[in-house]
């Protein structure tokens, strides 16, 4: 039987759950607000009802925490009611508000003090159902964090399922939607139900050809997160798209598209430069060429991130991926500068130098020591 990986969004019924009418009535106000945003005599009224709560949940059996918490409840619905093995994990995704983040913690600690393999991760600081544009930007970070995250345990054999019986409407939609390209399976309960539903992968496949093809140069350029003039966007659907007055970036939809079907087209061998500050030289395209697909599609993201790093300076785009650097002394001429191709196996770097403002790239190689 496989491991399962389970990611939970957290909500905040574990809190309100049972809480006097003054007590439900401030964390109802103050939902969304995160810790700086308290006032000290709410926070200190909602803190003394944490230290209460927090030991009511702890000390809580199997059957009295399920009454008391949907996200729990639902972890617990897809054991048949007994506790998770210790070899499953499960990711709990906590909003930036307050409570959310305390919420997610108890979760985390009521788990593990029952022997559970339980992580919280606050996807992102603006990961807030308030404010509709904060939102946006939270969402179009958790599929970024989804495809960071996610496939990596799939490689290794686990089950990926989408725990959706807490949280926030709003998120749990999202992910719903999401789970059709990454989760196995969603599981949600109907309120005070102990009857899990079971919602199975459906067989999505995104048509690549007819929404990136014929776009590929800007997808490219999106994908590495610049943020290019509307006007030269119009051609992609607007559903892919944040629009921030006359500037657009991919939408949450957009990177979602873009990160399912990047790797057809890079692996299709080495593609044109975004830059006009890049050439690639002889030796170079070579060397690419007898790369298998899958290494080539590593070596054209990393050379869209070095044509953004070369296109807008002040950006200060060097991500850690890309490591783009001068090299110390003149260990291989005419190369004066490196950056990362792939960490792993036979850990490649790419070497060039600069022509008249031209970075011309001459090898693959291994780096130097």
């Amino acid at each position: 039987m496989p491991y399962t990986l389970m990611v939970s969004p957290c909500g905040t019924s574990t809190l309100t759950n049972q809480a006097g009418e003054h007590v439900r009535s401030l964390l109802t106000r103050t939902a969304n607000a995160r810790e700086q945003d308290l006032s000290f005599p709410g926070k200190q009224t909602i803190d003394q009802y944490l230290s209460q709560r927090e030991q009511d949940i702890l000390s809580a059996d199997v059957n009295q925490v399920r009454r008391w918490s949907a996200e729990l409840n639902g972890i617990l619905a897809y054991y048949d009611g007994q506790l998770p093995p210790q070899t499953d994990i499960h990711l709990l995704l906590a909003t930036a508000t307050y409570q959310g983040q305390k919420t997610a913690d108890l979760i985390a600690r009521w788990l593990q003090a029952h022997g559970c393999h339980a992580e919280v991760h606050p996807i992102s600081r603006d990961l807030n159902v308030g404010s509709a544009e904060a939102f946006r930007v939270a969402m179009a970070e958790l599929v970024q964090w989804v495809e960071d995250t996610i496939p990596g345990y799939r490689q290794h054999q686990y089950q990926v399922v989408f725990n959706l019986t807490g949280g926030f409407k709003s998120v749990n939609g999202f992910l719903q939607t999401i789970g059709m390209f990454y989760a196995d399976e969603c599981v949600y309960i109907f309120q005070d139900s102990r009857e899990l539903i079971r919602i199975p992968r459906l067989p999505v496949k995104l048509d690549a050809e007819s929404i990136i093809g014929e776009h590929l140069l800007l997808f490219r350029r999106l994908g590495v997160g610049a943020t290019l003039p509307l006007e030269d966007c119009r051609s992609i659907p607007e559903t892919l798209l944040f629009i921030h007055g006359n500037q657009a970036v991919l939408s949450e939809w957009g990177k979602l598209v873009w990160n399912r079907c990047k790797a057809s087209f890079y692996s299709q061998g080495l593609l044109e430069p975004l830059s006009a500050k890049i050439r690639y030289s002889e030796a170079f395209q070579k060397a690419v060429h007898e790369l298998p697909p899958e290494r080539q599609a590593i070596i054209n993201e990393r050379l869209d991130q070095l044509s953004r790093y070369l296109d807008d300076p002040k950006a200060r785009y060097n991500p850690s991926s890309l490591d783009f650097k001068p090299l110390r002394g003149n260990p291989c001429p005419p190369s004066t500068h490196e950056c990362d191709a792939w960490s792993d196996l036979d850990a490649k770097r790419i070497f060039g130098h600069f022509e008249e403002g031209v970075f011309v790239i001459d090898r693959l190689d291994k780096g130097l020591h």
